[in-house]
């Protein structure tokens, strides 16, 4: 396992947390891949940590799904299954869909500023697929899921979009990313407008033409390795 090259873990934070933020990051940009074997004795020399809180980190990444244990056998990157994402596009698009229906309303003029911020970003056409997830997640959906305030609802968007992030970063192009975003703008105007149902649904339109499109790009790699 070629584990990224950064310095040690910080005193200041819970040994634990760091490791399996380390790793998170890892996995989520694609620094580790799917379906790559990872190895504890690997991860304890890259953090500078013992045994116990690399286990404990990749427990708690093998409830989120993305990595996958196998007693005795193997530690691996969890594969990106056509399947399971698609399920959970829906699942998470659905949830968020809520979110910002309820949050709208809530919305701050910092809030709106930073949302018109991001679709000014966003048109960016030399970004990077890692530069563009950024904007969809500190720029648009963190937005929302902060002013909505629901520690219920953050726990469950904090546990499983990462799983939706690192596949969109890890498709084969950025068709995902570029051909939803003519559909981010309604959702920046209606949502800044205070237009709660209005803002909803035009982020289920950008959600879903954008993770569809990555769906689909998967889907055609696993019928070409069928």
């Amino acid at each position: 396992m070629p584990v990224p090259v950064t310095e040690a873990v910080s005193p200041r934070r819970l040994i634990r947390d760091e490791v399996f933020l380390r790793l998170l990051d890892a996995i989520v940009e694609g620094d580790l891949t799917p379906g790559e074997q990872l190895y504890d004795a690997e991860i304890e020399k890259w953090v500078g940590v013992s045994r116990t809180p690399v286990r404990e980190a990749l427990n708690q990444l093998a409830t989120m799904g993305l990595v996958e244990i196998m007693p005795q056998k193997r530690t691996r990157v969890t594969p990106i299954d056509t399947t399971r994402l698609r399920g959970l596009v829906d699942t998470v698009g659905t949830l968020l869909r809520g979110v910002v229906r309820d949050a709208t309303p809530l919305l701050t003029d910092a809030d709106k500023e930073i949302l018109r911020a991001t679709l000014t970003s966003a048109a960016d056409k030399t970004a990077t697929k890692l530069e563009r997830d950024g904007l969809l997640t500190a720029g648009l959906i963190d937005v929302f899921v902060r002013r909505l305030d629901n520690r219920t609802i953050a726990r469950l968007v904090k546990r499983h979009l990462p799983e939706v992030r690192r596949a969109l970063i890890a498709t084969p192009s950025d068709a995902a990313f570029v051909g939803s975003l003519p559909l981010l703008k309604p959702v920046v105007t209606a949502a800044t407008a205070g237009d709660a149902e209005k803002a909803a649904a035009a982020f289920a339109a950008y959600w879903d033409k954008g993770l569809q499109t990555a769906v689909d790009e998967f889907a055609a790699l696993e019928g070409k390795t069928a």
